[in-house]
């Protein structure tokens, strides 16, 4: 059964942990606030995936903006956008989690399969907690392989019309690219959007495109 091995969400022990890691709380709320306003400012008449594509943009966007101040910088490797530490030791990429997303007592796992990239990173992650646990090599493009990879996960709750938010830093994929076990989770508090916000579709995506790129001769 897929598991979190520590989640934190007392807020002394949330700020603690972010602490540890160079963050703080508002980066990741503001973050997915404009995420969601990204997402309600869409209208039926755009594409139907594209709500949920500008949330993980805007999210991105966002997040990025926030931890700069923070000697946080940005990079895209293979087409996933990441924010990475001064010391490249922590990269935070941004994606949609499933409805167990924020619960202190979930499971949570992404809303859509993820890519190389996402199986590279958790392939670390897992090296780093559990040395001698995975015989595999480390597929030789990464580049920083002692850099732990998090997710920021997002959900929009359109019952309790709340959104809710988690840091996690993952350690297992399913055979069909979903992320389903985390070492450890830092769950935020619930993010009230109200009544008024209308809502025309949740068509979710968290788009990771991969580009094979060839030189021509």
């Amino acid at each position: 059964m897929p598991s979190t091995s520590k989640v934190y969400i007392a807020p002394y022990d949330r700020n603690q942990r972010l602490f540890e890691l160079g963050l703080e709380a508002e980066s990741f709320t503001t973050a997915g606030l404009q995420g969601l306003a990204g997402w309600a400012s869409c209208t039926p008449n755009h594409p139907r995936t594209y709500p949920g594509t500008v949330a993980w943009a805007e999210t991105t966007r966002s997040l990025r903006e926030g931890l700069f101040g923070s000697g946080w910088t940005r990079k895209n490797e293979a087409n996933l956008p990441l924010v990475v530490n001064a010391e490249e030791t922590i990269a935070i990429a941004v994606a949609s989690g499933d409805s167990e997303t924020g619960n202190k007592d979930g499971f949570p796992c992404t809303r859509s399969a993820r890519g190389p990239k996402t199986a590279e990173a958790v392939r670390v992650n897992r090296q780093i907690m559990l040395p001698f646990s995975d015989p595999k090599p480390v597929i030789e493009s990464i580049n920083t392989p002692d850099r732990s990879t998090w997710l920021f996960l997002t959900y929009r709750d359109l019952v309790a019309r709340v959104l809710r938010c988690e840091l996690s830093r993952p350690v297992s994929m399913t055979e069909d690219g979903y992320v389903d076990e985390w070492a450890e989770s830092i769950i935020f508090d619930e993010i009230p959007f109200g009544e008024n916000l209308q809502i025309f579709n949740d068509a979710d995506q968290s788009p990771e495109i991969t580009i094979d790129i060839q030189r021509l001769a």
